[in-house]
Parts: structure tokens; C-alpha cells; sequence
């Protein structure tokens, strides 16, 4: 029998729902593509960069393994670039003409022959209503002014047909000299995978500046089933847009008109960035769900006045400085940004007190746009000795310091230094963790014997789909981990301000949703902070002990005075609990089906328990989280 001992010492401040937060980083593991409707992949026809190193490591596998054997994967990962039809002649042409950035893909026929571009998996469900853009033309008698620079611009009106067909539906467009917009409503007639097909005859040049097909049903370009999955897990924070992707990010080049924004290379990752999902975009999805946002803003390759322009654009009014801006792009009133993290992995560039003192010089900036802001300083690229140096530096122009390990022994060391450097300087640091993972650890063998463990990343492609991150972070034993770990953070008390876990969407099973081509369900870890959306208050917690590494429990009391107790039974096997004394009922409970098991769209690997009165002595199911309540 595990016996549960409390001590009722309860924490001073009590800790808040934004350590349920989440992340969503831009340029990296399909999370923004697989949340946004568009349906085409590289709808700016660009040359795509091929994924870098980072990416294979971090995966640990090559490309040849990237595939659909990998325990991961679902049609969300697929990327199927264009492929030529024929033989064109293709190339790349910058000017005034192009639209969605500086440039727009040629396609010259030179034989008259039919020829074009293919794309396939494209995902139509029979009856839905579809939105086919298209921006093109010809070059026909075009002046090379409008093309290059040079010469004189002189439009001709020579006409040819651009035929485009997506699955069994087809249409044609009359082109001109001039390259513009031209869109197509249809009705898909059946549930199919298609492929998208545009084809030309005429013997001259195809101007193609971007194309888009999104559903009809999308809420602000967003997919209607991420927006209803993410209401569910009904994430407290979220912080965008990197992550490694933040440090190339200049934030103007994100907003306004999406089809005018030029797609940007993901310099760290590889692979393109659509650019559709700016800063607007992002804010249009937190008030769909209902979070707040925290923006994660670029100093190693920008500068101090870009940082203030930044907070103007999100917080001033319409006629002050980037606030017009803002209100030209559509958007009238001020967003209110109050949450705001000093770049990502600062270590890269600067040393601990450069890296401190350019947090002065940044946040001294922004704060003449909006004093009120609140600024997050990445002190876990250094050694925690070096905290309290950079605070002498910069703790007086920040409110929070993060670290990325939540080990309790580790967050105690690092709290108390944030608590003598409050007391000596009368200031009220808190500590956060803008990117966590769960632990990998299994106290007990996986059902599969050759799956370790435990499991340490250290940057290896070893091909081996059992000795991979995401085999581990797809499955149940992951998700009990992150359960625990979001206690953690809860014991700590409101010293402990906020935490955002790594990540959003898809990212390899790294994620709280799934997001397929057709479909869209949540993930263990979903499972496991929806839970906590439905069981949560803001509360203080107490010492809580079961001297079992089988059983952790957290006995908590809410800011409304009901006494809660946490259980995760991290063993396969059901375990005799003694409770402490008085009457408790289960007011939730999860049960895993095994430790590797994860959720497909179709089958589930955690069954809900149902709400009834327990005995303080309990028997807790193998493999579950609980939530019990005190009956008073």
C-alpha cells in the first residue's frame, strides 16, 4: 500500500492557469500549415530549401526514413511540392508585376504542346464548398519595365487559356498581358484524395505570381476543426512565432495583405515558410480560442527602434505611429499585448551580460511605446551561477526570467536566487519556462522490450523508429510525464508564473493536437490538458509525499477554498492508495490502455473514468491520472 502524507504548509502566492501554455513555432514541423486552411503546399511556387541538419537530428532520421513508417506520421506531414507537366522552360523573374513579393515563376512553352504544374493529396470532402485563387498572366507584348527594369511597359491583349482542375471539376481562365486575380467557387462532388492540375497550349510564357484553395467554412483563415480541438485543450498562453525561427523574423514582413507577403526561407530548420500566419493571424486565433498571446520578438538580427515599432503596431491607438499602420491592415483597436520574451537561445550570439545588457537597451526601447508591457529575460542559455550577475544588470527593466528545466531541486536553486534578488532591490521577479518537454523516463519496460526506458537526445540519426524522440512523445507514458510535470509546477506556487509547452501542432507527436490533411483530434498530451481545463482553479499547494516513484500526488487548495488532490499512478499495475483522512469522490479520471499506446483519429488509448465517491483507501488504476475532490 502507497500511503499519501501532506504537510498543509501551504505556498504563498498561489499559481495560475498560465502554466498550461502552449507554443506555436512558425518554419518548423508543419504546426502552422496543418492548423491554416490553405490546402496547396509552396502556393508562391517557389524553389523550397532543403531541410537542414537540426531538423534530421532532431527527428534522428534521414530523409530516406522520413516517411510513413515512422510511428509519427499522418497525412499532416506530407508535402508534396509541384511538379512540372511537359516541358516547359522554367525560371524566376523579379519586377513591379510579380504581387507576392519580388517574385514570380515563368513557365515558357516552347513547342505548344500542353504543359503546366501537378500537385497531388489534396483532401475534398463531398458537398464542401471550395476557394480557388489564382494570380497569373502572360507575357505576351509585355515591355520589359514591368518585368526587369528595363525599356517601356506596353500591354497587349492577346488572350490565352489557363485551364485548372482539381479532382472531377475543371475550369478555364482568359488570360492577359496583365497579370491579375482570378478566383473559382466549387462544390467538391465527392470525398477523394485529388490532385491539383493547371495546364496552358499557347506557345509563349505563363506568369504565375501565387495561387490558394482554402474551404469555404474557414474562421478567418483558420480550420474550423483546429479552432474546436484547441477550445477543448483551451491552452492559458500562447507563444509565437519561435523558437530558432524568431532570430531571423522581422515581424514587418508579416503582416498586411497575405497574397503581397513574400514566403521566407526558415533559415535554421530548412524547409519554406508560407508566411500567411503573421502577427495578425496569430491574434485573430487567440480570440477564436480565447488565449493570451505572448510574442516572442527577435534581437539577435534586428535592433531596439524595429522592437518599439513592434509594441506599437500590437498596442497603440489607431493614430499613433505603427498604430495607423495596424489600423490600415483592418484592424481598428489596439490588441493589448502584455507579454513579450527577449529572443530565443541567446547564448548563441552573446555572452550572459551582453545578452543582459541588450535586454536593457531593448526594453528601455519598447517601453516608449507602452510602459505597461512585461518582459521575459532567457537566462537558461547560461549558467545558473551567472543569474545573479545578469540580474544586477537587467533586473530592474524585466518582470520574468526563464529557465527550461522544471526539475523541482533545479527550480527551487533557481526561485530562491530570484528571491534574494527581490528582497535586496524590492522587486517582484517571477520565474517562467517558455519551452518544456516531457520526460521520456517509463519506471517500468515498455510492452515493446527493445524501446528503452529512458531516452536522451543528443542530436543522432540512428534511423531506428523504436530510439526516436517522437516514438516516446506519441505515446501514454509521455503524457502521465507532462501530467507530472504540470504538477510540478503547480507546487511551486505563484513564484512560478507561466510555462509553454513544446508544441502546438503536429510537430512529430511533440504536440497537444493532431492535425491531418482530413481531419483533427488531440494528441496524449491534449488529452492530458483538457483534463486540466476542466479540474483547474488557481490554487496554493502543500508538501505532498507518497515515498513511491510509482504513485506522485499534489494536495492543493483553491483560491475558492476546495481541496483537491492529484494522482498519477506511473505503473501498469493497479495500486492500493491510502488518502488522506475525510471523504473524497473522483471528480476526473484518465486510464491509459498501455505506455506506448497513442491516439489515432479513429481509436483512443485513454478511457475516461467515471465521477463516483472513494474510500480514503483506494485502489488507483494502473496507468491513470485523477483528479479527486474533498467533500465537505
Amino acid at each position: 500500500m502507497v500511503e499519501v502524507k501532506v504537510k498543509q504548509e501551504w505556498t504563498k502566492q498561489p499559481v495560475s492557469s498560465y502554466i498550461f501554455g502552449n507554443f506555436i513555432e512558425s518554419g518548423f514541423g508543419r504546426q502552422v500549415n496543418g492548423m491554416w486552411s490553405e490546402m496547396l503546399y509552396n502556393r508562391a511556387f517557389r524553389d523550397v530549401p532543403a531541410y537542414k541538419a537540426p531538423t534530421w537530428e532532431w527527428l534522428g532520421l534521414d530523409e530516406e526514413h522520413y516517411n510513413s513508417e515512422a510511428p509519427f506520421w499522418h497525412s499532416g506531414y506530407e508535402e508534396n511540392d509541384w511538379q512540372l507537366i511537359g516541358t516547359p522552360v522554367k525560371s524566376y523573374t523579379c519586377g513591379t508585376h510579380t504581387y507576392k513579393g519580388t517574385t514570380s515563376l515563368l513557365l515558357e512553352n516552347t513547342d505548344g504542346r500542353s504543359c503546366g504544374l501537378k500537385q497531388k493529396g489534396l483532401h475534398l470532402e463531398k458537398e464542401k464548398v471550395y476557394q480557388f485563387r489564382i494570380f497569373a498572366g502572360i507575357r505576351a507584348d509585355l515591355g520589359e519595365a514591368g518585368i526587369n527594369g528595363f525599356g517601356e511597359s506596353i500591354h497587349g491583349y492577346k488572350k490565352e487559356n489557363l485551364i485548372i482542375r482539381i479532382g472531377e471539376q475543371e475550369t478555364c481562365f482568359s488570360l492577359t498581358a496583365v497579370p491579375r486575380l482570378y478566383e473559382w467557387d466549387f462544390k467538391a462532388k465527392e470525398t477523394q484524395i485529388a490532385d491539383i492540375i493547371i495546364t496552358f497550349d499557347f506557345s509563349g510564357t505563363l506568369i504565375l505570381a501565387f495561387a490558394s484553395l482554402m474551404p469555404g467554412d474557414n474562421l478567418k483563415g483558420w480550420r474550423i476543426d483546429v479552432v474546436e480541438k484547441l477550445k477543448q485543450v483551451s491552452p492559458s498562453i500562447v507563444r509565437f512565432p519561435g523558437g530558432c525561427f524568431v532570430s531571423f523574423f522581422n515581424w514587418e514582413n508579416s503582416i498586411g495583405n497575405r497574397d503581397r507577403r513574400e514566403s521566407q526561407p526558415s533559415f535554421y530548420w530548412g524547409g519554406l515558410e508560407e508566411n500567411d500566419v503573421g502577427l495578425d493571424e496569430f491574434l485573430s486565433l487567440s480570440k477564436l480560442v480565447g488565449f493570451t498571446p505572448q510574442i516572442c520578438f527577435n534581437m539577435m538580427t534586428s535592433e531596439p527602434f524595429k522592437a518599439r515599432q513592434l509594441v506599437e503596431y500590437l498596442n497603440s491607438p489607431e493614430n499613433v505611429g505603427m498604430g495607423r499602420l495596424r489600423m490600415l491592415n483592418g484592424v481598428r483597436e489596439p490588441y493589448g499585448v502584455k507579454f513579450f520574451e527577449m529572443d530565443n537561445e541567446p547564448g548563441r550570439k552573446w555572452t550572459a551580460c551582453q545578452y543582459a545588457q541588450e535586454c536593457v537597451a531593448f526594453a528601455r526601447e519598447m517601453r516608449l511605446a507602452d510602459p505597461s508591457i512585461e518582459l521575459m529575460m532567457a537566462a537558461y542559455s547560461y549558467e545558473p551561477e551567472l543569474l545573479p550577475e545578469m540580474l544586477d544588470i537587467a533586473g530592474k527593466d524585466i518582470q520574468y526570467v526563464i529557465y527550461r528545466e522544471g526539475n523541482p531541486e533545479f527550480v527551487h536553486n533557481i526561485l530562491r536566487l530570484i528571491r534574494d534578488y527581490n528582497t535586496k532591490n524590492n522587486t517582484c521577479l517571477k520565474l517562467v519556462n517558455t519551452e518544456w518537454l516531457s520526460s521520456c523516463r517509463s519506471i517500468e519496460p515498455y510492452e515493446d522490450i527493445e524501446i528503452p526506458q529512458d531516452f536522451r537526445w543528443n542530436a543522432e540519426i540512428t534511423n531506428n523508429y523504436k530510439d526516436i524522440l517522437s516514438t516516446y512523445q506519441i505515446g501514454w507514458n509521455y503524457a502521465l510525464n507532462g501530467a507530472h510535470r504540470l504538477l510540478d509546477y503547480i507546487s511551486y506556487g505563484g513564484e512560478f508564473a507561466l510555462a509553454n509547452f513544446n508544441n502546438m501542432c503536429n510537430t512529430w507527436g511533440q504536440n497537444i493536437i493532431e492535425s491531418t490533411k482530413d481531419s483533427c483530434y488531440l494528441s496524449c498530451m491534449g488529452i492530458v490538458f483538457s483534463m486540466f481545463a476542466e479540474t483547474f482553479e488557481p490554487c496554493y499547494a502543500a508538501e505532498t509525499n507518497t515515498e513511491d516513484d510509482r504513485i506522485f500526488a499534489l494536495y492543493v487548495k483553491t483560491v475558492s477554498d476546495k481541496i483537491q488532490l492529484y494522482l498519477i499512478n506511473h505503473s501498469v499495475n493497479n495500486l492500493e492508495v491510502q488518502l488522506p483522512e475525510g471523504s473524497w469522490y473522483l471528480k476526473k479520471g484518465l486510464k491509459g490502455t498501455g505506455r506506448m499506446e497513442h491516439e489515432t483519429y479513429d481509436k483512443s488509448c485513454v478511457k475516461i473514468l467515471k465521477s463516483e465517491p472513494v474510500n480514503t483507501l483506494m485502489t488507483v488504476p494502473g496507468l491513470s491520472f485523477l483528479c479527486l475532490v474533498h467533500a465537505e
